[in-house]
């Protein structure tokens, strides 16, 4: 079974994604953080296939960048697609630096996050 983790500060958001990711692949665990320190301990935790990681976290800007380095550095072949709101050209070109797939831009186009997780998953 392959396991996603949905990494925002937002409720509502990781509603949305994990709703979105339920109808796409459906045979898949969805796994849920809300800051950079939680989604490392989930990541430890489950190894997930696919990571949704919100650049922009409460712990400070660079959170989502920190923790995408984190993964980076503790399994480098993981998939990660990063999540950004409009406006955000600098991080998302830092974060491609460092690997991610791809990145999903706020608000979201459900056909968008769709065509990702067929893609990557």
């Amino acid at each position: 079974m392959k396991k996603i983790l949905i990494v925002d500060d937002s409720p509502f958001i990781r509603l949305v994604l994990r709703g979105i990711v339920e109808k796409t692949v459906p045979d898949c665990r969805v796994l849920e953080a809300d800051s950079g320190t939680a989604a490392f301990n989930q990541f430890k935790k489950a190894v997930p296939d696919l990571v949704l990681l919100d650049i922009i976290m409460p712990e400070g800007e660079d959170e989502g960048v920190d923790i995408l380095k984190r993964i980076r550095d503790a399994a480098p072949e993981t998939k990660i697609i990063m999540i950004t709101a409009v406006g955000h050209d600098a991080m998302i070109n830092r974060c491609k630096e460092l690997g991610v797939l791809d990145y999903i831009v706020k608000p979201f186009d459900d056909a968008r996050i769709e065509e990702l997780l067929r893609k990557y998953i």
